[in-house]
C-alpha cells in the first residue's frame, strides 16, 4: 500500500468513527437512565427535553423522534463509508477482518434498533432499549479504532 491511500484509508476510519460517536451522541441513554429516580412519564421527558419548559410543553416525544432520525442518518452514512472502504480493495487483510469484527459486533443490527416501530412504547424501557443500542455501537466502534490503530502502526513500520 502507498502513503496516499494508506493516509486516505486512515482519514476514512476517522470519518466513520466520527459518524459512529454521533450516532451515540444522539441516544441519551445515560442521561435517561440518571433520571430512573423519578416517576413515569418524567424519567422520560428529562432525557430529551432541554429545559423544564420544553417538558411541560411536551417536546420531549418530539426530541426522541428526531434525535432518531439523525441517529438512523448518521449510522447509515457510517455503514456506507465502511462498504466504500471495503469495496475499494485496500490493505484487504485490515478490512476483511475489520468487517468480520463489525459483522459479530452486531454493525447491521443497529439500524433496524433504531426504527421508530422498533422503540418500546413504554417510557420505563426506552432507556434500556437505548442502552443496547449504543452498546453495540460502542463495541463498533472499538473494532474501527482498533484496525485504525493497527493501520497507523503498520504505516509506521514501513
Amino acid at each position: 500500500m502507498d502513503d496516499a491511500s494508506g493516509g486516505k484509508l486512515l482519514t476514512q476510519l476517522v470519518e466513520v468513527l466520527d459518524e459512529m460517536r454521533e450516532t451515540t451522541n444522539l441516544l441519551p441513554a445515560v442521561e435517561l437512565s440518571r433520571t430512573s429516580q423519578r416517576r413515569g412519564w418524567r424519567k422520560f421527558a428529562y432525557g430529551f427535553a432541554r429545559s423544564r419548559g420544553e417538558i411541560s410543553a411536551g417536546f420531549a416525544m418530539q426530541y426522541l423522534t428526531e434525535n432518531l432520525g439523525r441517529a438512523r442518518d448518521h449510522w447509515r452514512d457510517a455503514v456506507s463509508m465502511l462498504s466504500a472502504i471495503e469495496g475499494a480493495g485496500v490493505e484487504r487483510e485490515l478490512m476483511a477482518r475489520m468487517i468480520e469484527d463489525l459483522n459479530a459486533a452486531g454493525v447491521d443490527e443497529v439500524l433496524p434498533l433504531l426504527r421508530s416501530e422498533a422503540i418500546p412504547y413504554a417510557a420505563s424501557a426506552v432507556a434500556t432499549h437505548l442502552s443496547l443500542v449504543v452498546a453495540t455501537i460502542r463495541d463498533c466502534e472499538q473494532v474501527v479504532a482498533a484496525a485504525r490503530s493497527r493501520l497507523a502502526r503498520q504505516r509506521l513500520g514501513d
